[in-house]
């Protein structure tokens, strides 16, 4: 998982000369000028950007205080500082690395009386959200608009360098919200992240001397991950390193790679590296396209995906990591059969290669839950990088615990979740009363203690009438109703889908709301399996929870959103959820550059594998109880056939993914491995009484398998004749007759 350890100090020479390739060593050495260094996924690129700055210290003899590079996050700045320490002696300072915020910030305090509009305190995102909130309740928005909705847009607003005056080309409302924020930080003196970037931008364009000044101090400039720039960033550094559109610095250091450009929606401009050289003329463009982390098949998969895209610069990764038959692709019948597979790959991981780095990758962590049940059953230690476990996750334990106070009226702790939980008006005083009933009347349930309060109108009538609609909730509810239908109930009666809607921007909202549509399906996956009161979905919900607790966390899977994956890298990945709608999502499907997002996407997960590579999708997905046709992803048709390796598993069994898992992974040759099949069995192919098949032994206790019914133990043999046999057969809902012909054999004991 962890990137490049950092290089101890050595002569440094020596390390450039032996230790890097030619393509790094030309972006290192490269004297001036502007360069775009377009440095493909597990290529090096922070080895060539420390390596650069401690190359025009040692031997091109430039000041440390003249040089700055700039990245995104601390901890990438933190990397980079330390590997250009281990190249200088102690005596040389390391140049400024950081992010962009924290230079700016640099810069408006040493130049603070150059402000037009001086500022006092800096508001994190907390501060500034309870601004935006306040704005809203002011003007009674507080039941139509999220305060994370509004300040989510005015931050995009300003990334791309939109004033509230521009209220014409944009949605009124939003520009209205934005005015009154920034009129509201004036009147503090005070101003936002954001602002950091943008007064440094206006320090530039309003003080021409400061800009000379400046360029005549700072002669070289870097910046990682280019692609991840907004308009406001990349506008900033036309100001830092040029004067009258021309280049003014003794040399500017853009890398970067379009083809890992995912983040658009937190405002990054992927034609920010695209038109460098037009903003930039006279840019020299150097290529790393050797890849240090993948093997070469994988990289063929990810190079073949990638040329579908139009907004890039080509380039073709390669490796000197030569092995064959890398990559499976298994079509699967649904999410729990992809689960399971999932598993198998795992299992044979945690058993032969104990020490591997091993994750699963997917759009968005709705998909987690299918794959974290199959994990716990399968006794692996997972971990989930980005986000928390599905059963842990607000809105999920928000309803898990009106299940819970419906299947018992006592549980004093899934009230006080429940009673505010959206919102009602019920303030600290009414909960207060309440509680004090409790320890008047302890053989009381709290239900029945709410409804004596409404009865003897202990509360002013609003509050009341809000608490006799939440008492309602529980009256055609107990924990032996079923659970689907109780769950629904509840979030209808609750108008939880709005409640997300009005407290979370619209892609956190979005996330939550598709986390509840999968909580909906695991109670419906149960019920298919017999699971189907409140009561005993709950206590299946507590087991598989115990479980997860119980294991060990030494060596964990990690489970990640595609997007959490960048920068990552692991020896087994396994991407899920491949799948129209899903990868690509729905929305990217009428929008070209969305699309094209989507698929770096996908090519930003394939490149994370270094060793093997499993890809996944179902045929089906549980819907509403039943299953529902599913198209795999558009993305799929475009890697070739014999490197995708196709396997349609929806006939497996758990025995036979399990086997095919040992047969491919055990094979250590570095040459393609025997063509893959397609398992033909007699649960989806009704096979003819050929002498072999007469001669099938059928005995007591072993397991079997039926295309409707699933699993079941043998209880009894019948013999009808010789052509024939009935089987009686204990499945996990109910005892059946079938013909043997209608069964296959999983296993003998």
């Amino acid at each position: 998982m962890n990137k490049q350890a950092i290089i101890p100090a050595v002569d440094f020479n020596t390390f450039l000369h032996n230790n890097l390739n030619d393509n790094q060593r030309q972006a290192v050495t490269h004297k001036e000028g502007s360069i775009l260094v377009v440095a493909g996924a597990g290529s090096g690129k922070t080895r060539v950007i420390t390596a650069r700055i401690a190359h025009l210290i040692l031997n091109d003899n430039v000041s440390a205080s003249t040089i700055i590079a700039l990245t995104f996050t601390n901890k990438a700045a933190q990397e980079m500082r330390q590997r250009i320490a281990s190249f200088l002696p102690p005596h040389i300072g390391v140049p400024f690395v950081g992010t962009f915020h924290a230079y700016c910030l640099r810069m408006l305090k040493q130049y603070s009386a150059l402000i037009e509009q001086p500022f006092t305190t800096i508001l994190d995102m907390d501060d500034a959200h309870m601004i935006i909130e306040q704005i809203i309740k002011r003007n009674g928005l507080h039941k139509k608009i999220s305060a994370k909705n509004v300040q989510h847009q005015i931050s995009l607003y300003k990334n791309q360098l939109h004033p509230p005056s521009d209220s014409t080309r944009f949605d009124p409302f939003f520009m209205q919200m934005y005015a009154a924020y920034e009129q509201e930080k004036r009147m503090s003196k005070c101003i936002d992240f954001d602002d950091l970037l943008l007064y440094t931008l206006q320090l530039f364009k309003k003080n021409e001397s400061f800009g000379t000044q400046f360029r005549q101090k700072i002669r070289h400039i870097l910046v990682d991950e280019y692609q991840d720039t907004n308009t406001t960033q990349h506008d900033l550094l036309k100001c830092m390193s040029r004067h009258k559109n021309v280049l003014a610095i003794d040399s500017l250091c853009a890398v970067g790679d379009e083809d890992q450009s995912i983040y658009s929606w937190r405002g990054a401009t992927i034609s920010n590296i695209i038109n460098f050289t037009k903003d930039f003329p006279n840019t020299t463009i150097i290529k790393i396209e050797q890849n240090y982390r993948s093997n070469q098949s994988i990289l063929d998969a990810a190079n073949a995906l990638i040329t579908h895209n139009k907004q890039r610069t080509p380039k073709q990764l390669w490796s000197t990591k030569i092995g064959k038959d890398r990559i499976r692709h298994f079509v699967c019948n649904s999410e729990y059969q992809e689960a399971d597979a999932c598993a198998a790959f795992f299992s044979w991981i945690a058993r032969n290669k104990p020490t591997a780095t091993c994750a699963i990758v997917y759009r968005a962590h709705f998909l987690s839950r299918a794959l974290e049940e199959a994990l716990i059953k399968n006794s692996l230690a997972y971990t989930i990088i980005g986000g928390i476990q599905f059963y842990e996750r607000k809105e999920i334990k928000d309803l898990l615990a009106y299940l819970r106070l419906a299947c018992n009226n006592f549980d004093r702790i899934s009230f006080m979740r429940t009673i505010n939980s959206p919102t009602r008006g019920l303030g600290d005083k009414c909960i207060e009363q309440l509680q004090e009933q409790w320890q008047l009347y302890p053989h009381e349930s709290c239900i029945a203690l709410a409804k004596k309060s409404i009865e003897n109108k202990e509360f002013p009538p609003a509050r009341l009438e809000a608490l006799r609609t939440f008492v309602a909730i529980f009256d055609t509810i107990n924990g032996q109703s079923t659970a689907s239908t109780a769950l629904e109930h509840i979030i209808a009666a609750t108008h939880y889908h709005m409640h997300i809607k009005k407290q979370y921007d619209q892609n956190e909202a979005k996330e939550r709301i598709e986390n509840i549509q999968e909580l909906i399906r695991a109670v419906q996956h149960m019920e298919q399996l017999g699971i189907s009161t409140i009561a005993a979905f709950l206590d299946e919900v507590t087991l598989i929870q115990e479980k997860h607790d119980a294991q060990a966390k030494t060596n964990p899977i990690y489970l990640m959103t595609l997007h959490a994956a960048k920068g990552l890298e692991f020896d087994y990945v396994a991407i899920t959820g491949l799948q129209e709608g899903i990868l690509p999502n729905t929305r990217s499907s009428l929008d070209a550059n969305a699309l094209e997002e989507e698929r770096r996407l996908f090519y930003v997960g394939i490149t994370r594998a270094q060793e093997y590579l499993l890809l996944l999708h179902a045929v089906n997905r549980y819907t509403y109880g039943t299953l529902s046709s599913q198209t795999s992803s558009r993305f799929l048709a475009e890697i070739p056939a014999e490197l995708l390796n196709s396997v349609r598993c929806v006939h497996m069994s758990t025995t036979e993914m399990n086997h095919y898992m040992h047969s491919w992974l055990s094979t250590t040759k570095h040459t393609i491995a025997t063509p893959v099949l397609t398992f033909q069995t007699a649960s989806h192919k009704k096979p003819t009484n050929t002498p072999a098949a007469k001669k099938q032994s059928w005995n007591k206790n072993q397991l079997v398998e039926h295309e409707k019914f699933g699993v079941g133990m043998i209880t009894a043999v019948e013999s009808r004749g010789e052509q024939d046999a009935y089987i009686t057969v204990k499945f996990k809902r109910e005892t059946k007759k079938i013909s043997a012909q209608f069964l296959r054999i999983i296993s003998h004991t």
